[in-house]
């Protein structure tokens, strides 16, 4: 059995959302193995040393995150010791694995980041890829403590690099454990569970798993079995049949995001892009330009958030913003036409729409957005009621907006 602790007075406040549990609560159950229990304590030594030794007699692994860093409130080395009845010593491959990566910042170990270094003795070091403070492991009979940084960026790359590999090996796991992930958007969960109803095989080796994500869903197949070319013939025909029912909402079979997935096409197309973006303001621009090489199709982005700057920038005409309101379809054609044609590019993509909470009216109540795509060869604008907080509008705008862009790419739009 597997048991989680994660460590910190932000998490039991509520101030951070623990991403740790939930992240590493999916990377052990897609190996197979199953958490049995997950505990969140403060940062007093007390609490965290009465929750190393409350884990149960049948636990054989035990992760802990949080509580490595080198200020005054992070107590989970000093709490390990104490609970294991070792001292707090100075790890010499813990500092030389310090020293040496602050060298490369030209900084030298300060008192405080001293620290880090000062472990339960006979500890085994656990390399830290990402950040400063190394993970460490103590053995305590038949079963293994390993204690993790909390920054959830540093525990995906101790899991990557170590700890997958490491927990397989321990727990003696013999099975074959694979899985598929497909990303899926415009349909939620309930509609996606009624048109797979009934129609995958009761006896597999594969199963599937729905894991939401505002604004879309992932469904994860995963398979487990001892014979490694049963279990990959039992995800493909998991994946066929989901494709078969639910194909033009699936956007990727490999785990990628949406804007990932439009730079691709675009790129293989050899195609450019102009977006002009009113109430996203950039952020349909900042997730294109988050894609390592997007100055290859990416050649330019207008945020035209006043009436001012829809003029000076894309020429609208005053009697259009006037007569028809910054927020309607012929701004949407006039802002993707023009952001196309001022570039020079195979694409123009716009957005203009109400996010809330307020400036809307019982014509155009608030989460109305209009989405204009812009080609050689015709634009086209999409009429939207999107739901929520303004943040959830932007995204949603957004995500609706790239994926428009994808199909019209692949052809997949309704003339």
């Amino acid at each position: 059995m597997i048991e989680i602790i994660t460590i910190g007075d932000e998490l039991i406040s509520g101030s951070t959302a623990d991403e740790n549990a939930r992240f590493i609560g999916e990377a052990l159950t897609s190996l197979g193995l199953t958490v049995s229990k997950i505990t969140t304590v403060g940062d007093a030594v007390e609490d965290i040393e009465n929750a190393l030794e409350s884990i149960r007699g049948e636990t054989r692994f035990v992760l802990i995150t949080g509580g490595l860093g080198p200020t005054e409130d992070d107590r989970t080395a000093r709490a390990a010791a104490k609970a294991f009845g070792r001292k707090l010593l100075l790890n010499q491959e813990a500092f030389n694995a310090l020293e040496e990566k602050l060298e490369k910042f030209g900084r030298t170990v300060s008192m405080a980041g001293r620290k880090q270094a000062m472990l339960p003795e006979r500890s085994r070091i656990v390399p830290n890829p990402v950040g400063t403070a190394c993970g460490f492991l103590i053995e305590d009979g038949k079963r293994q403590f390993v204690f993790l940084p909390g920054v959830p960026e540093e525990v995906r790359a101790i899991t990557e690099s170590f700890l997958a590999g490491h927990l397989k090996t321990f727990m003696g796991s013999k099975q074959v454990i694979l899985s598929r992930t497909l990303k899926v958007f415009g349909l939620w969960e309930s509609a996606i569970q009624e048109r797979l109803q009934g129609a995958l095989p009761d006896r597999s080796t594969a199963s599937l798993a729905y894991y939401p994500k505002y604004p879309e869903i992932r469904l994860k197949i995963n398979g487990r079995g001892t014979d490694t070319a049963q279990v990959q013939k039992d995800i493909s025909r998991f994946q066929e049949i989901i494709y078969e029912k639910i194909g033009e909402y699936i956007y990727s079979d490999k785990d990628e995001l949406l804007e990932e997935v439009v730079g691709f096409l675009l790129k293989k197309n050899r195609a450019t892009l102009a977006v002009a973006e009113s109430c996203t303001g950039g952020l349909i621009t900042h997730r294109l330009t988050n894609i390592s090489g997007s100055s290859q199709f990416l050649e330019r982005s207008f945020v035209v958030y006043s009436n001012r700057a829809k003029e000076e920038l894309l020429n609208i005409p005053q009697d259009m913003l006037r007569d028809s309101g910054a927020v309607s379809e012929p701004v949407a054609r006039f802002m993707a036409k023009a952001a196309g044609e001022l570039s020079g590019t195979t694409y123009g993509l716009a957005v203009t729409g109400i996010a809330g909470p307020t400036g809307g009216s019982a014509e155009k109540p608030v989460g109305t957005v209009f989405i204009g795509i812009s080609s050689a060869s015709d634009t086209r604008v999409s009429q939207h009621l999107f739901h929520g907080s303004r943040e959830r509008i932007k995204l949603m705008s957004s995500q609706v907006a790239l994926n428009l862009l994808r199909k019209t790419i692949l052809g997949k739009t309704k003339q």
